[in-house]
């Protein structure tokens, strides 16, 4: 345990135990990292293939800018998704700061909600083969809580991050065949972690209370991207997206009468990123996607805590690796103005056996998507997707002096439903 003076400070233990928990297990379950890539329920209805390629409608600017360089006239993209997701630990063995055995105290429960997201997505054309966009997603977000008795809760108890991203950018068809695009995305996010922590009293035995951390921070990056088109019936993107740094200002303290929390900072990184679509028209009424995205995730290197008063930075590293995604799907006309669509997506897990001084489990994912998209008369483009996402099982296995050791597997998986809406105006 890290004592200061005559106290505890709880809250690194949390931090500690928890930031790296919760970011690097629940979130991640549900998408490559800690990343929520479930930004257009069209997508959604392929697992993502093509994403980065089409423009059936302004939502496919959150995967490549130069997509809406294929739009015709003004118009702007509403959605909403609900998530239903079920994800819990299951101890092997677990050890309190104190040394002794907790495994008998069970696992975490379902430590996730179901959950309603919204998106919109605007494109302008601006003349000369200019067309602005622009958009307001939350790419990053977990809400979680688990018993408050588990043999975990040194580890987590509760995590929230959530944050919100603005993205704006100009796509230029330069010729017939090639579309550019650049932008910039500014975001701002909020985290909040508790984990249980034991504090001393004296000769008396030590106390048990909940401690955490929580702050905010704003990062900003560049976006690029491109859209070939080859053939009347090809279609290929490419788009990069920079990583970004969120220094977090915040305190970290514990529920406990007389705790004074401390003045405490931390980076918190996110990963650069590359994608690669396809789209190909075999037939008047077929089409076939393909996707590819590389993360890197090895920029996430964990935590390193500072505090206002001088006390020693805590560290808590993650060793992440890189991670691909890769996406087949196919979308075919029933009729003129209704076409179903499919596909699947894997999405490789960013770290190979959970190890690490914070429980930093990843898993690898296989997603199903179906869609429908109906363009209704004097109404406009309506899109319904339907997704289901399996978590391989995974290894959990962190170790630590200030939140003891933790093994044990996560589990879970999540569904989809999205409905999508293009306004022309």
């Amino acid at each position: 345990m890290a004592v200061f003076g005559r106290t505890i400070t709880a809250s690194i233990v949390v931090l500690s135990g928890t930031a790296g928990l919760q970011t690097a297990m629940v979130s991640k379950a549900m998408a490559g990292g800690f990343s929520n890539p479930y930004q257009s329920t069209t997508a959604i209805g392929t697992a993502f293939a093509g994403a980065s390629a089409r423009s059936d409608d302004a939502s496919f600017f959150y995967y490549n800018p130069a997509t809406i360089s294929g739009l015709q006239g003004r118009q702007t993209y509403f959605d909403v998704k609900g998530f239903a997701p079920v994800v819990e630990i299951t101890p092997i063995e677990a050890v309190s700061p104190l040394g002794t055995s907790v495994t008998a105290d069970g696992g975490s429960g379902n430590m996730t909600d179901i959950g309603i997201a919204p998106g919109s997505t605007t494109a302008v054309p601006l003349g000369n083969g200019l067309t602005f966009g622009f958009s307001m997603f939350s790419p990053v977000g977990a809400e979680v809580q688990t018993s408050q008795t588990w043999s975990g809760r040194y580890q987590l108890l509760r995590s929230h991050i959530l944050d919100v991203n603005a993205t704006g950018a100009v796509s230029w068809q330069a010729t017939p065949w090639l579309a550019l695009a650049a932008g910039i995305e500014v975001e701002r996010m909020e985290n909040l972690f508790e984990g249980s922590a034991f504090v001393p009293r004296g000769t008396r035995p030590p106390i048990e209370t909940i401690g955490y951390l929580k702050g905010v921070g704003w990062a900003a990056g560049p976006i690029v991207g491109i859209v070939v088109t080859p053939t009347s019936t090809t279609r290929i993107g490419l788009s990069w997206k920079s990583g970004l740094t969120h220094s977090i200002d915040g305190k970290a303290g514990a529920n406990l009468a007389g705790f004074q929390a401390i003045p405490a900072r931390y980076d918190f990184d996110l990963p650069s990123s590359f994608s690669a679509g396809l789209e190909q028209k075999l037939t008047p009424d077929l089409r076939v996607f393909a996707e590819a995205r590389w993360s890197e995730w090895s920029r996430f290197k964990g935590f390193d805590i500072s505090f206002e008063d001088g006390r020693r930075n805590e560290v808590r590293p993650v060793n992440w690796r890189d991670t691909w995604l890769t996406a087949i799907g196919f979308g075919y006309k029933v009729s003129p103005s209704t076409e179903l669509t499919a596909g699947v997506s894997y999405d490789m897990s960013a770290s190979t056996n959970g190890s690490g001084a914070s429980v930093s489990s990843d898993a690898n994912k296989i997603m199903i998507g179906t869609g429908i998209s109906f363009d209704a008369p004097n109404l406009g483009l309506i899109t319904l997707s339907y997704a289901h996402i399996y978590l391989q099982d995974a290894a959990v296995n962190a170790s630590s002096l200030t939140s003891g050791s933790f093994t044990g597997t996560l589990s879970g998986h999540l569904d989809i439903i999205g409905a999508g809406y293009t306004y022309k105006w």
